[in-house]
Protein backbone atom coordinates (compact mmCIF):
# COMPACT_ATOMS: atom_id res chain seq x y z
CA UNK A 1 0.00 0.00 0.00
CA UNK A 2 1.11 3.65 -0.83
CA UNK A 3 0.63 4.68 2.43
CA UNK A 4 3.19 2.92 3.94
CA UNK A 5 5.94 4.59 2.24
CA UNK A 6 5.04 8.14 3.99
CA UNK A 7 6.82 8.08 7.29
CA UNK A 8 9.83 6.06 5.53
CA UNK A 9 11.80 10.06 5.66
CA UNK A 10 12.74 11.70 8.84
CA UNK A 11 11.94 15.06 8.86
CA UNK A 12 13.83 16.38 11.63
CA UNK A 13 14.21 19.83 12.43
CA UNK A 14 17.28 19.92 13.64
CA UNK A 15 20.07 19.88 11.36
CA UNK A 16 17.93 23.27 9.60
CA UNK A 17 18.04 25.13 13.10
CA UNK A 18 21.96 24.60 13.88
CA UNK A 19 22.20 26.02 10.01
CA UNK A 20 20.39 29.12 10.63
CA UNK A 21 22.03 29.74 14.39
CA UNK A 22 25.35 29.21 12.04
CA UNK A 23 24.02 31.85 9.28
CA UNK A 24 23.24 34.37 11.79
CA UNK A 25 26.38 34.05 13.46
CA UNK A 26 28.10 34.37 10.17
CA UNK A 27 25.91 37.85 9.30
CA UNK A 28 26.26 38.90 12.62
CA UNK A 29 30.14 38.94 12.72
CA UNK A 30 30.26 40.31 8.44
CA UNK A 31 27.49 43.48 10.21
CA UNK A 32 30.19 44.09 12.76
CA UNK A 33 33.10 44.20 10.68
CA UNK A 34 31.62 46.69 8.36
CA UNK A 35 30.68 48.84 10.86
CA UNK A 36 34.45 48.64 12.65
CA UNK A 37 35.54 50.02 9.00
CA UNK A 38 32.89 52.74 8.75
CA UNK A 39 34.25 53.80 12.37
CA UNK A 40 30.40 53.85 13.55
CA UNK A 41 31.19 51.80 16.44
CA UNK A 42 29.74 53.16 19.63
CA UNK A 43 29.93 50.35 22.47
CA UNK A 44 26.64 49.05 21.79
CA UNK A 45 27.06 46.52 19.82
CA UNK A 46 25.43 42.87 20.01
CA UNK A 47 27.93 39.95 20.26
CA UNK A 48 27.23 36.88 18.53
CA UNK A 49 26.65 34.76 21.87
CA UNK A 50 23.66 37.06 22.44
CA UNK A 51 22.59 36.74 18.64
CA UNK A 52 22.81 33.47 19.02
CA UNK A 53 20.79 33.28 22.38
CA UNK A 54 18.05 35.66 20.57
CA UNK A 55 17.93 33.35 17.77
CA UNK A 56 17.01 30.48 19.58
CA UNK A 57 15.05 31.53 22.47
CA UNK A 58 12.30 34.16 21.62
CA UNK A 59 12.51 35.26 18.24
CA UNK A 60 9.08 34.08 17.56
CA UNK A 61 9.03 35.43 13.94
CA UNK A 62 12.34 33.79 12.86
CA UNK A 63 10.70 30.48 14.48
CA UNK A 64 7.42 31.03 12.64
CA UNK A 65 9.43 31.76 9.18
CA UNK A 66 11.38 28.49 10.06
CA UNK A 67 7.93 26.84 10.35
CA UNK A 68 6.31 28.09 7.16
CA UNK A 69 9.40 26.50 5.52
CA UNK A 70 8.55 23.10 6.63
CA UNK A 71 4.55 23.23 5.47
CA UNK A 72 3.20 23.35 2.35
CA UNK A 73 -0.06 24.67 3.77
CA UNK A 74 -0.65 28.25 5.34
CA UNK A 75 -1.17 27.61 8.98
CA UNK A 76 -3.18 31.05 9.43
CA UNK A 77 -5.57 28.85 7.43
CA UNK A 78 -5.04 25.93 9.83
CA UNK A 79 -5.44 28.03 13.21
CA UNK A 80 -8.94 29.75 11.45
CA UNK A 81 -10.20 26.34 10.39
CA UNK A 82 -9.31 24.92 14.36
CA UNK A 83 -10.80 27.83 15.74
CA UNK A 84 -14.25 26.87 14.23
CA UNK A 85 -14.57 24.34 16.95
CA UNK A 86 -16.14 25.06 19.86
CA UNK A 87 -14.41 23.05 22.33
CA UNK A 88 -11.05 24.52 21.26
CA UNK A 89 -9.91 27.50 22.97
CA UNK A 90 -6.75 28.33 22.46
CA UNK A 91 -4.26 26.27 19.77
CA UNK A 92 -0.48 26.77 20.16
CA UNK A 93 2.25 27.68 17.04
CA UNK A 94 2.97 23.65 18.28
CA UNK A 95 -0.13 22.40 17.76
CA UNK A 96 -0.82 24.17 14.87
CA UNK A 97 2.51 23.43 13.08
CA UNK A 98 1.39 19.72 14.65
CA UNK A 99 -2.29 19.79 12.89
CA UNK A 100 -0.81 21.49 9.56
CA UNK A 101 1.92 18.87 9.13
CA UNK A 102 -0.30 15.81 10.08
CA UNK A 103 -2.98 17.17 7.09
CA UNK A 104 -0.29 17.61 4.86
CA UNK A 105 0.55 13.89 5.45
CA UNK A 106 -2.85 13.25 5.20
CA UNK A 107 -3.38 14.31 1.65
CA UNK A 108 -0.08 13.14 0.55
CA UNK A 109 -1.39 9.66 1.51
CA UNK A 110 -4.95 10.17 -0.19
CA UNK A 111 -2.95 11.19 -3.44
CA UNK A 112 -0.92 8.46 -3.60
CA UNK A 113 -3.82 5.99 -3.34
CA UNK A 114 -6.04 7.84 -5.95
CA UNK A 115 -2.33 7.70 -8.25
CA UNK A 116 -2.68 3.85 -7.75
CA UNK A 117 -6.00 4.42 -9.28
CA UNK A 118 -5.26 6.84 -12.12
CA UNK A 119 -2.39 4.59 -13.62
CA UNK A 120 -3.87 1.74 -13.16
CA UNK A 121 -6.50 3.13 -15.70
CA UNK A 122 -3.75 3.99 -17.85
CA UNK A 123 -4.47 7.75 -17.57
CA UNK A 124 -1.97 10.93 -16.80
CA UNK A 125 -4.70 13.61 -15.48
CA UNK A 126 -6.22 12.15 -11.84
CA UNK A 127 -10.10 12.46 -11.87
CA UNK A 128 -12.97 12.49 -9.19
CA UNK A 129 -13.25 8.75 -10.02
CA UNK A 130 -9.68 7.54 -8.77
CA UNK A 131 -9.80 9.37 -5.63
CA UNK A 132 -13.47 7.86 -5.04
CA UNK A 133 -12.41 4.60 -5.65
CA UNK A 134 -9.37 4.55 -3.64
CA UNK A 135 -11.69 6.14 -0.51
CA UNK A 136 -13.87 2.96 -0.95
CA UNK A 137 -10.82 0.38 -1.26
CA UNK A 138 -8.45 1.94 1.23
CA UNK A 139 -10.65 0.86 5.24
CA UNK A 140 -8.63 3.99 6.79
CA UNK A 141 -10.30 6.39 4.06
CA UNK A 142 -13.83 5.10 5.05
CA UNK A 143 -14.73 7.84 6.54
CA UNK A 144 -14.55 10.03 3.86
CA UNK A 145 -16.78 8.10 1.57
CA UNK A 146 -19.74 10.57 0.27
CA UNK A 147 -17.77 13.82 1.00
CA UNK A 148 -17.23 14.40 -2.23
CA UNK A 149 -20.97 14.51 -3.42
CA UNK A 150 -21.20 17.59 -4.37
Amino acid sequence: MASEELFQNDYSEEPELEQDVEQLAERDERENEVEKEKGKTNGSTVTNEETRHTATNGNKAAEQDHEAKLTQLPMGRVRNIMRLDPDLQIASNEAVFAVTRAVELFIESLARESFTYTVQAKKKTMQKRDVDMAISAVDSLLFLDGALNF
